[in-house]
């Protein structure tokens, strides 16, 4: 792949990861962790998993596209 078409792709991966998603929460879930750990510790395990689920995202990508192999 030539330097411009490598740029381009990067260019894309990084607006395809800013791009918004919407999750679903479950209400009692979110409640019962609440009670358990208290509010600001919810809140951090909740930006942990949805900055994992968003990272997941793209490694699938770039694994599919050739770009990063299974293990990297």
């Amino acid at each position: 792949m030539s330097e411009k078409g490598t740029a381009q792709s990067t260019r894309r991966m990084r607006e395809s990861a800013r791009r918004p998603y919407s999750f679903m929460l479950d209400g009692d879930l979110v409640e019962r962790a609440r009670e358990e750990v208290g509010e600001n510790d919810v809140i951090r395990s909740i930006e942990a998993a949805l900055a994992a689920a968003i990272d997941y995202k793209v490694w699938v990508r770039e694994v599919s596209a050739g770009q990063r192999d299974l293990l990297s």
